[in-house]
């Protein structure tokens, strides 16, 4: 009797709580969601920037305290729980707090501190992303945004070139963080896997609209002249290529990838190219980077020098017998080894396993209902970790929000395949 009645029971609730679900339950916080949107939006237009007299206010930051506060509320009053995901999420948690012991010590408090402050409005976002963007919808919706919010950089460097605006003579870039032009070719071209991707599970119209932005992105990359961010560029892309199941398209691809570098050739510009590269003045002026931050390490085993105390750390530094002219200050361009040496072997492995999370995850959620989304964001973290070998990209918005959508995806799947399994 008792082994029938607990048969019976969890069916009649079950019933119950299924044609319940369409009343009691949300697709989660919706002001904080509209709020991230914006803000978004905002940190690609550099709006404060442009209109100086808007600095004041810190419209940006606003928006972002009035997502996370909104965020918060709308969770206690719906009483659903605040997402956490492991173990990447916890470990970037511990990152920051490694940042933050690292700053007690660093060879530059103010500049420590003032890194740290900045990076924790990074983490505060990553963890709105992982708790507002719940459904299919809502993670198409922000791959978009993020699609139109980067033509704004992407025009604006275009025009730069064109009204000769340029750096070192030759490159071209835009404004705030995408001023300097590695960084503004890096922020693009991790974009054009996703405007692929969602080309892809699109309708006609659309799917001309976005590739239309991945030429714009493609010339944008191009006239900034970042070798790295080529570089970057002819890694992501074949890796496109070679995740396509037509034999036909990925040999194409890989066709119109030769093509790319010999076309990209006869129009380079820039006095520096790829062409005797050990006796090229940046090239070695990395690999004069490289080895100040590997010393700085050594020097600074577990907590480093301090986030972002590199560049103050440097001259000191910095192999006297470099041959470069480079002892005075210059960025660490390599993000692996920048986390290195500035938090040291402490900062190293969370921030390895929360990438190296990250990418296991994604890839098996290639396997579901989701894998469109997933193999784009994969290829964009790629493109991140292949622009990291030539550029200090360690406290940049870009991966963390690529690594948040992974989360949310993950969360997406698993809440539909807790669904299912209860149907």
């Amino acid at each position: 009797m008792q082994s029938s009645l607990e048969c019976r029971i969890p069916a009649i609730n079950t019933h119950r709580w299924i044609r319940e679900i369409p009343a009691t339950t949300t697709d989660g916080p919706k002001i904080s969601f509209k709020l991230l949107i914006l803000f978004l939006l905002m940190l690609y237009s550099n709006v404060a920037v442009i209109f100086k007299q808007l600095d004041a206010f810190r419209p940006v930051q606003v928006v972002a305290v009035a997502a996370i506060v909104m965020m918060l509320v709308e969770l206690g009053t719906a009483r659903e729980r605040f997402r956490l995901a492991w173990p990447q999420s916890l470990v970037l948690l511990a990152f920051l707090g490694v940042a933050a012991l690292s700053s007690f010590s660093a060879i530059y408090a103010r500049q420590a501190f003032n890194t740290t402050a900045d990076f924790s409005k990074v983490i505060l976002i990553y963890l709105l992303i992982e708790n507002t963007v719940t459904t299919e919808k809502r993670l198409r919706t922000v791959l978009l945004t993020l699609l139109i919010g980067g033509m704004i950089p992407a025009f604006g460097t275009i025009n730069n070139y064109l009204h000769g605006i340029l750096k070192e003579g030759t490159r071209a870039a835009w404004k705030g963080i995408f001023g300097n032009p590695n960084e503004d070719a890096y922020a693009l071209l991790i974009l054009i896997p996703i405007a692929a991707g969602i080309a892809g599970i699109s309708r006609w119209h659309v799917r001309v609209a976005l590739w239309g932005m991945i030429g714009v992105y493609l010339l944008a990359i191009f006239l900034t002249f970042s070798r790295g961010g080529l570089l970057g560029l002819f890694a992501v892309l074949g890796l496109m290529g070679w995740k396509q199941k037509s034999f036909a398209i990925r040999a194409g691809m890989m066709a119109v990838l030769v093509g790319g570098i010999v076309v990209g050739g006869m129009f380079w510009t820039r006095k520096d190219g790829f062409k005797d590269l050990k006796e090229d003045t940046t090239v070695r002026q990395r690999f004069a980077t490289y080895e100040a931050g590997a010393l700085m390490f050594a020097a600074n085993p577990l907590l480093g020098v301090g986030p972002g105390c590199s560049l103050v750390a440097y001259p000191l530094y910095v192999p006297r017998d470099a041959h470069c002219g480079c002892q005075d200050q210059l960025v660490i361009h390599n993000s692996f080894i920048q986390v290195l040496s500035e938090l040291g072997s402490l900062g190293f492995i969370p921030w390895m396993v929360f990438l190296g999370a990250a990418m296991v995850q994604v890839r098996k959620l290639e396997k579901g209902r989701l894998a469109p989304y997933a193999t784009c964001l994969e290829i964009a973290l790629v493109g991140f970790l292949a622009c990291s070998m030539a550029g200090g990209f360690a406290y940049t918005w870009w991966p963390y929000i690529i690594v948040a959508l992974i989360t949310a995806t993950k969360h997406i799947s698993d809440s539909r395949v807790v669904e299912n399994a209860v149907q």
